[in-house]
């Protein structure tokens, strides 16, 4: 298994959002999963339970728990897709059962899913880095906007970068 960066895993997500031909948001990651042709089965599970990869003759399926809020189930399937789309990268990756860098690299990929950072750039100059507009657009937290905008240095710390 080849050490990536977190720059490498943002690219494989924002590869798979242009591929299936998505340029506005809110991303449907359903919608990328069906590009690739990774079916999405919902039924009805304990409440513990999210979501889960199921492989059967070689294949990928994504099980979610459809008692779930929408929310939760587009995470869980940006989760999941990040599993396979870094396995579609490099052959040489594995599944991760209990691997904690393999989860955390599915993370990365998961948020350039849901926020990819060149439609984030796109959309906050149109509408002047509005980040609580950006937040409803994109359909994520204020939180999580305000976070995204500022790794991808659109706004400091301290206000914001007016550069247009």
């Amino acid at each position: 298994m080849a050490l990536r960066t977190d720059a490498y895993y943002r690219q494989v997500a924002e590869r798979a959002v242009r591929e299936a031909g998505i340029e506005e948001p809110p991303v449907p990651v359903a919608a990328v999963a069906e590009r690739m042709g990774v079916p999405i089965f919902r039924a009805a599970f304990p409440y513990w339970f999210t979501g889960m990869l199921v492989h059967e003759d070689g294949m990928p399926l994504i099980v979610l728990n459809a008692t779930k809020d929408r929310a939760v189930q587009d995470s869980a399937v940006a989760h999941l897709l990040g599993h396979i789309l870094i396995l579609l990268d490099d052959a040489s990756e594995r599944y991760p059962k209990a691997d904690a860098e393999g989860h955390r690299a599915a993370d990365v990929v998961a948020d350039e899913l849901t926020l990819p950072g060149f439609m984030v750039i796109e959309q906050a100059a149109k509408w002047f880095n509005d980040y609580r507009y950006l937040a409803r657009l994109f359909g994520v937290t204020e939180k999580r906007m305000l976070e995204k905008m500022q790794a991808l240095g659109l706004i400091k710390l301290r206000g914001i970068l007016w550069d247009y």
